[in-house]
């Protein structure tokens, strides 16, 4: 009588225990990605009385408006082929880097954004700005007009719309107005058992000017070590650190340790 193969058998011992020993693996990958969770210190509007006297230079909350887009392409061709018109976004760029990209609007020459960019930002007078117009098609996008200008454009005064004139003959109307200001200490960083790891840090807060950097690592906050935390209270006491004062004790990447002491001054979270 012939031999069945079967999970019994010694080829089907050996499949199975080769796939135990690969689930395992994976297990053990999956575990080890996530054994240190990633972090953010708590962010708080500043009080509607603060005075926001130390606004970095060129920070702006900007809002799109609306766009007013010539009838035709160049050339007099329609938008779309199918008779229907645009689909227009927009793009920020700052210094060739996309910094935001507005929602789509649905076959318009004019469409109405009225949305304000999520963070405020940093346009100093030596910048390139460039705001991009862009149709999108069902399987790309085609340039529908492109604003360029060195800095802020003069027409651009704070609180009062600024319309802008795109190299097609359309238009982009913006308007700017002061930024924004939060509290918080302005950092991400994993948290390990003794200590909490710095991912990054905002460039505009009280631990990029306290002189954290990513890589370091916080190992006590006020008289505490990190190591004698739960991770719950290390996350909150970290948080809280600017306002009861506490100094962190910080080592770089060569576990050389030093005390920082953070301002109480505001955080500006930028794109």
């Amino acid at each position: 009588m012939r031999k069945t193969w079967s999970i019994f058998s010694d080829g089907g011992r050996l499949l199975l225990m080769w796939l135990s020993r690969l689930l395992l693996a994976l297990c053990v990958i999956s575990i080890s990605g996530c054994a240190y969770p990633r972090r953010t210190t708590l962010v708080h509007a500043a009080p509607a009385s603060a005075e926001p006297v130390d606004t970095p230079s060129g920070l702006w909350s900007i809002r799109l408006v609306e766009a007013q887009l010539p009838e035709t392409k160049g050339g007099g061709l329609p938008w779309d082929s199918d008779g229907t018109g645009p689909d227009p976004y927009i793009r920020v760029v700052l210094d060739n880097r996309v910094v935001w990209e507005s929602p789509v609007q649905q076959n318009t020459l004019n469409p109405q954004w009225n949305v304000t960019l999520p963070r405020s930002v940093r346009v100093p007078a030596g910048s390139k700005l460039r705001l991009e117009l862009w149709d999108e098609d069902t399987a790309s996008a085609d340039p529908a007009g492109t604003f360029t200008h060195q800095g802020l454009p003069s027409n651009a005064l704070p609180n009062a719309k600024a319309r802008l004139s795109l190299d097609n003959l359309g238009t982009v109307t913006i308007t700017i107005s002061a930024a924004k200001p939060w509290k918080g200490l302005g950092v991400t960083y994993e948290q390990h058992s003794d200590s909490l790891v710095v991912l990054s840090v905002e460039p505009f807060s009280p631990a990029a000017r306290a002189g954290i950097s990513v890589g370091d690592r916080v190992v006590a906050i006020g008289e505490t070590r990190v190591e004698q935390l739960t991770a719950a209270r290390a996350a909150s006491d970290l948080s809280l650190a600017i306002d009861r004062g506490s100094a962190l004790t910080v080592a770089d990447q060569q576990g050389k340790e030093r005390e920082v002491n953070l301002d109480r001054g505001y955080l500006w979270l930028t794109m």
